[in-house]
């Protein structure tokens, strides 16, 4: 089973090009990911503290357009925020 840290994977997604969203929720940060000015995803992580297990994992990476091992290379770094481009890029998401 894996599990993410919510802190380091909201930092890294932070690392990765994601902002705050200015639409605000009482349980979950709302992260969002532009391209030349155009909103090209969002996701976003409860506010607890409690590790992100499979089922939450898995839902960010449909909502990050990746497979759940490149989500979890993206929230731990190995994925750098080129390859992440690329790979949405060629899926014709960043036009």
């Amino acid at each position: 089973m894996s599990a993410l840290d919510p802190k380091k994977t909201y930092r890294n997604l932070k690392k990765k090009g994601f902002v705050d969203s200015v639409n605000k929720s009482k349980d979950h940060k709302r992260l969002e990911l532009f391209h030349d000015e155009k909103l090209v995803l969002s996701t976003k992580l409860s506010h607890n503290n409690k590790d992100l297990g499979n089922y939450l994992i898995k839902q960010m990476s449909v909502q990050c357009h990746l497979d759940k091992n490149e989500f979890i290379d993206l929230a731990n770094c190995p994925l750098s925020k080129e390859d992440f481009f690329d790979i949405l890029e060629k899926q014709g998401l960043l036009k």
